[in-house]
């Protein structure tokens, strides 16, 4: 049965699936991880990411592929 709440999720879905680059809370909503979360799994570097001047970014093709691989905590 499609509601409210599926429309909204599919659309912000789409929306995160639409960014090239994605930072902190983008791989939080994806994998359900806290934002906390995030940030130690890339002090520990479990998880693939970029930093440059201090700032997080992520890519989605890798964040999908270490995801679907089971590279998890």
């Amino acid at each position: 049965m499609i509601t409210n709440e599926n429309v909204i999720e599919q659309s912000s879905q789409s929306k995160l699936f639409e960014k090239r680059i994605w930072l902190v809370r983008d791989v939080s909503e994806f994998t359900g991880y806290a934002v906390g979360t995030v940030y130690n799994l890339t002090s520990e570097d479990l998880i693939p990411h970029r930093k440059k001047r201090g700032k997080l970014y992520f890519i989605p093709l890798e964040i999908i592929n270490w995801w679907e691989e089971g590279d998890l905590v």
